[in-house]
This record gives C-alpha cells, structure tokens and sequence, in this order.
C-alpha cells in the first residue's frame, strides 16, 4: 500500500449485472458446504462464460466450471449458505446455478440493464431497472414459481436512472445512486416504497453520476461512487435512513485514484475500498477518521471492476479483467499478497458457502493470465468502459 492520509457492466451478451445469492439447491440438502470465492467469468472471442472457484483460505483454484452468463459489480454480503446466484443479464432479472451453470429462475423486465441485491434475510432479490426508472422486489425461493416471482413493483421519478442497490443489514431500508437525476434515493424494504430522495451538489459544471453505492453493515455511512471523469466520492450518514445528508466528496486531491467504479466495506465497518478502475488501484477510507487511509496499487491495466471480503474480512479478492486473474488483498494491512490466475476476463466475485459441483470443470490455460489488457467493443454504451 502507498501514501498515506456493482455502462461499462457487460457480461456475456452485453449482460450487465450486480451479484446477489438465491436459495441453496436441493441437489446440495445433504451435502458438507465449502468456503468459496465465486469469480464469474465473461469470456469473450469464442470463449464462454464460467465460473471459477477459489478457496478463500489456501488460495488456490479448485475449479473452473461452465455457466450460462456471468456477473459482475457484486453487492451481496448477506445469507452466504446459497448455490443459486441471482443477478441482471439482458433484460432479466436470472437465477443461475451453481451446481449446473444454467439459469434456473428469470424475471423479464423492460430495461437493459437490471442491478440486483439479496435482502440479508435471503428472502427476497431487490432490482433496480435503470432503464425503467422501477424497483422491482423478487421471490429468491429456488422453487418459487416464475410467474409469481415479483412481489412488489415500485415506480421511481421519471429519468432518474437507478445504477446501484444496496441495504441496511437489518433489511429495513435499500439506496439506489440515480445517474442521470444526481440524486440517492432511499426506499423502505417492506412495503417496497420510496421514502426521500436527496441532491447530490455538483462540483463544478459537469454531471456527477452517481454510479454505484454501498451500505456500510454498521449503518452508519453510504458510499456512492460519481462516475463523471475522474470521478468522486460521496460519503452520506444514514444513520437516519430517511433523511440521508453527505458529509464528504473526496475527489484525487484528496488522494482518491481515477474513475472509482464500485467500492465494498469491511464487514466491522471500519473501512471502505472504493475500486479505481482508470487507475487500476484501491483507495482505501478510514470510516471512523473520514479520511483517505491509503492506496493499493494493482497490476498496470488490470482494470479492477469490484471485489469480495471474506466474512471474517481479513482477505479481499479483487477480479482484473485486464489480466485474467484475481488479486488477494491483505486486510487490515491492505497488501497484495497473492495473484490467483481464473478465466478469461474475471468480472465479478462473490463469498458463499455451498458445496464444489460435481462435474467436468472448464480447465482454464494458467498461460492466460497477466495479459496486457482488453478494448471493449466500439458499441459499448457507456463513456466508463474504455478497456476492460
């Protein structure tokens, strides 16, 4: 670490998606869990989407299995005995299995873009459709029939664009960052019903964006990532849901990296890691002093997307789709300790526990690794994709 003091979202298919967890698949009832790492996987040029699984304690891969799409931006750090991954792909809310790699569970929706989040219960998957200016709160139960899956809709205000969900971990209140309205938005979970909505204060002339957002699990501070270059960050106190108010915008002078795109926080809420995407770096913010505590460099063009903590939340697995691995960050000395080689362009990663499939693994060529750095398609809708 130096100094001091989850529209880029593709997955397969233009799928962009934030990771939540459904319920456990019968198939696994009678089965011992495992300690994983899920890093979803994009592919890409012929080459699949699939799912690599990392042992979060020895740090080795023990597959790399095929999957229907992939996921990235994960948000869910809740309910953690799971095998169905929920998350966006297209213009579904899906259910993937661990265990077969297929969808088993979709709820179509009219946006192109869908960002999911488990409710820490594991009841319930609460989506915001950004292209729909709606919330929508799904039916997690693996056997819940698809035609009753949405239990609750709820509108939003007309061009707001919600880009993000995150929730308080008694489950009482969700946030959602709204690109193009500037705004964060609170929602009571049950009911499904919007509470406040609050300005974000531009800095200057251009448009923040709020992009991305996370709850910390004590409740106290909400991070939103501005995703205008080079972007920001807003540190909101929730302590009262309802009436949010920012209490800090740390822009590059104040030692925040370049185009922070996502950003997770300790689970004792000591820290947050804002993810750098421009600068392939870390920024790491002291919650208690409020202030920038100091930097994690990662490999040049790694292009980090999000990461994962450990429950115990003494390890964090950064995906860098740039290189085809996963970088194992140290907490709390906040240090590189390790490069997991996965498949090909590693979008997203996720803890859980649930047993290894039973079947044929994807062997992915360790030789992959360490690539130079991708370009994403010309048709990339988003002014944050660049390389990838």
């Amino acid at each position: 670490m130096k100094g001091s003091r989850r529209e880029f979202l593709h997955g397969m298919g233009g799928a962009a998606s934030v990771v939540a967890l459904g319920s456990i698949g019968s198939a696994f009832a009678a089965v011992g869990a495992d300690r994983l790492i899920v890093v979803t996987n994009g592919g890409g040029k012929g080459i699949p989407p699939s799912m690599s699984l990392i042992d979060p304690d020895t740090l080795e891969v023990l597959l790399t299995v095929s999957a229907a799409a992939s996921f990235s931006l994960p948000a869910t750090r809740w309910a953690y005995a799971r095998d169905i991954i929920w998350g966006g792909t297209g213009q579904k809310i899906s259910g993937i299995s661990l265990a077969t790699g297929a969808e088993v569970a979709a709820v179509e929706t009219a946006s192109k873009r869908n960002y999911t989040e488990l409710t820490p219960d594991g009841r319930f998957v609460l989506s915001a459709a950004r292209f729909e200016d709606k919330l929508y709160k799904v039916d997690a139960r693996p056997d819940a029939a698809n035609s009753e899956r949405v239990v609750e809709v709820a509108e939003h205000y007309k061009g707001s664009s919600p880009c993000d969900m995150t929730i308080l971990a008694d489950g009482s209140y969700a946030f959602t960052p709204d690109r193009l309205g500037e705004t964060v938005s609170v929602f009571r979970v049950n009911p499904l019903t919007k509470v406040a909505t609050v300005p974000l204060e531009r800095l200057g002339e251009a448009p923040l964006e709020p992009y991305m957002a996370t709850v910390s699990p004590r409740g106290d501070y909400l991070l939103v990532e501005n995703a205008r270059k080079p972007g920001s960050e807003s540190i909101l106190d929730v302590r009262d849901p309802e009436h949010p108010v920012e209490v800090l915008r740390l822009t590059q002078a104040d030692g925040l990296g370049d185009t922070p795109i996502t950003s997770e926080i300790t689970p004792d809420g000591r820290f947050g890691v804002v993810i750098c995407r421009g600068s392939s770096e870390l920024t790491v913010i002291d919650l208690d002093a409020l202030a920038v505590h100091g930097r994690v460099a990662l490999l040049e063009k790694s292009n980090p997307i999000t990461g994962a903590f450990t429950p115990e939340g003494d390890r964090f697995f950064v995906p860098l789709p740039g290189r085809d691995a996963v970088a194992v960050v140290s907490v709390p000395q906040f240090e590189v300790i390790k490069l997991v080689p996965v498949g090909t362009r590693p979008l997203g990663a996720v803890y859980l526990e649930s047993p290894v499939p039973q079947r044929q693994g994807m062997l992915t060529p360790l030789g992959t690794a360490l690539m130079a750095g991708r370009e994403w398609p010309a048709t990339c809708p988003d002014r944050c994709c660049g390389t990838v």
